[in-house]
């Protein structure tokens, strides 16, 4: 299995664990693979990505406007890399150094909590979802309207949505839940109780508005503070010097003094135009940036190694050693990335060594401090298995590729991820792999409520409602049916590309060569081998899930094929439904202005509010929601 196939496991699998389950990997490591893959595949669906499809009972729904996230950066010369690359990228010609407006630095507090979009229709609260996977997150309003900093009225009717954070302070933490070490933790867990109790002693700080417009970041948190929310402390800056300088007092001092935890700092070119012109890179804002801090350390002495194996059969060493308390968490275990790591630091059981949590959430083995003389070896037998390891350059794997329980796992996590089968989660994959009912996705749809029902805390209802659900993902794209089989680099959205090309059949797609697709536009010759050798090992897969009573959608061609739409401002319909209707006319629908952007709907089309001016430099189209009415 190739290199880009194992990052982009390990990425998804460790966003997952880390919203669902809890931090399973350093966050440094985890930057590093991101950072390896956005080399090897910029455009993987690992790399563009946020969040992880959620597992709970709360009521799934999807965000009008997607929750992306930040680039980070963890040193004084990435930050000033990133602001001589706006500067080269900018449209004002002025440099970061400039006292122009479009070249102020915007100052604020990365807050360290749970990620909430709030909506809410003429000043009062209609919805309130969590980040999720960044598409479709859960509808937790019940508990967020009870939490402080959410205003029964705003102060104007505002009809929108509000990004924010929701946090547990630390005189909080310490009053109502001394049980918690990790406030953090405290807010993700207490956030989404059942049954809402302790939710009022949460806080929501807000730092983020759609569906009205500002010409600066500073109007935005000044209207922000106005109409009724709590927002992070925040200044401006016309140097970068200057800001660096605020970044080392908050490291240093600050930092310790609030009520709340930070664990960064985010920076953005103040003036809205600007930002809106320097557009996206990864689906991430080129013109905002997470200043992390320098991550707390501990020394600690290793007790044990464990070997974990991954869905695609990649062992990986995992240390278990004396207890340390890093801000407030209990730590005994830390991911060892792979074995090439553990023989670089020179590592064996019984090594003192140095323990950060790095960027302030997950833990890492740094550096050897005291060693034994001896490095750990790894396995000749998959502890899942006890079929024979192989290195596959720095990566020690699992010979058995098609019948190791972790890797039989892994496929059918990335279908079901892939569909957004979000009821299907790794606990019942793991009970129907277990009783030999499913060894492979096509096997899924084979299943009946009687064989389900035999599971283990498996009841009549709950059983015929999984059968229910697949039923409901029988007819799906043909995007969703490659992006589903898991091969290297090749998600739903690599698909699309192909799909948007023309080549919108089954057959189309089985006979492209390497060549014709490595032409087509962000595809890349890396991506086309995948792809060409993916569909090859597949092909009894695909046969199988078709057999299964899997059918593939005709793709929708309509009068908005080959269009691109973004809302903006408030409308007259819910954005939702209109943007349901460009995806039901062939259309896309992007989530903000950038190039490549056909149409920009908008209430004013003379308009000459940031995001109107910006779409204007880049060449699209203004229109009213009149106007996009008509089109359709």
């Amino acid at each position: 299995m190739s290199k880009i196939k194992e990052l982009a496991y390990k990425i998804v699998k460790a966003r997952h664990d880390y919203y669902n389950v809890g931090p399973t990997v350093s966050d440094a490591i985890f930057d590093a693979w991101v950072d390896e893959l956005s080399k090897l595949d910029p455009n993987h669906t690992a790399v563009t990505s946020v969040g992880a499809p959620v597992v709970s009972e709360w009521k799934k729904a999807k965000h009008y406007v997607p929750m992306g996230s930040l680039n980070k950066v963890n040193t004084e010369d990435e930050f000033r890399a990133w602001a001589k690359y706006c500067e080269q990228q900018s449209h004002s010609g002025t440099g970061p150094n400039s006292r122009n407006l479009n070249s102020r630095f915007f100052f604020t507090e990365k807050l360290d909590g749970v990620s909430i979009n709030t909506i809410w229709e003429k000043g009062k609260l209609v919805q309130a979802l969590t980040r999720g996977n960044g598409d479709v997150g859960e509808d937790i309003t019940v508990n967020v309207a009870r939490m402080k900093g959410v205003p029964k009225n705003l102060t104007e009717p505002f009809s929108g949505s509000v990004r924010g954070e929701i946090i547990l302070l630390k005189s909080d933490n310490k009053k109502y839940f001394p049980e918690y070490t990790s406030p953090r933790n405290a807010a993700s867990g207490i956030a989404k109780r059942l049954d809402g109790v302790g939710t009022e002693h949460l806080t929501v700080m807000m730092y983020t508005v759609n569906g009205k417009d500002f010409d600066t970041e500073n109007q935005q948190f000044n209207w922000l503070a106005k109409v009724g929310f709590n927002i992070a402390a925040f200044s401006v800056y016309y140097y970068i010097q200057d800001a660096i300088s605020q970044y080392k007092k908050y490291q240093s001092s600050l930092r310790d003094a609030l009520d709340y935890d930070i664990d960064g700092i985010v920076i953005r070119i103040d003036n809205m135009s600007s930002q809106f012109a320097l557009g996206e890179k990864n689906n991430r804002p080129v013109a905002q940036i997470a200043f992390k801090f320098e991550a707390p350390s501990a020394t600690s002495k290793i007790i044990r190694f464990v070997d974990q194996v991954g869905n695609t059969g990649t062992i990986t060493p995992v240390a278990e050693f004396d207890e340390v308390n890093l801000l407030g968490a209990k730590i005994k275990r830390a991911s060892c990335y792979n074995y090439s790591y553990i023989k670089e630091l020179g590592i064996d059981v019984g090594s003192e060594v140095l323990i950060i949590r790095a960027n302030d959430v997950i833990p890492r083995v740094e550096e050897l401090i005291k060693g034994t003389g001896s490095v750990h070896k790894p396995p000749k037998k998959c502890p899942e298995c006890n079929s024979p390891t192989e290195f596959n350059g720095e990566y020690l794997r699992c010979t058995n590729k098609e019948t190791c329980p972790a890797q039989v796992i892994g496929r059918l996590k990335t279908w079901v991820n892939e569909q957004n089968i979000l009821e299907w989660g790794e606990s019942i994959l793991q009970k129907t792999i277990d009783a030999g009912l499913v060894k492979d996705v096509g096997d899924l749809y084979r299943l009946t409520a009687e064989q389900l029902e035999k599971l283990d805390r498996m009841g009549e209802r709950s059983a015929q409602k999984l059968v229910d659900v697949l039923n409901e993902h029988r007819n799906i794209s043909l995007e969703n049916l490659i992006g589903g089989l898991g091969i290297n680099g090749v998600g739903t959205s690599t698909t699309k590309v192909v799909v948007e090309a023309g080549y919108d059949t089954l057959d189309a797609m089985l006979v492209l060569t390497q060549d014709r697709l490595a032409s087509l536009g962000g595809f890349g010759s890396i991506r086309a081998k995948a792809l060409v050798n993916g569909l090859k090992t597949n092909k009894k897969r695909i046969e199988d899930i078709l057999a299964a009573g899997v059918t593939i959608k005709p793709r929708v061609k309509g009068k908005l094929t080959g269009k691109s739409f973004c809302f903006t401002g408030s409308m007259e319909k819910p954005r939702p439904a209109l943007q349901k209707m460009v995806e039901d006319a062939g259309g896309s629908v992007k989530k903000s202005v950038g190039k490549g952007l056909h149409y920009l709907v908008i209430a004013d089309t003379n308009s000459a509010s940031s995001k109107a001016e910006a779409a204007k430099k880049l060449g699209t189209t203004l229109i009213s929601e009149q106007q996009f009415l008509d089109m359709i």
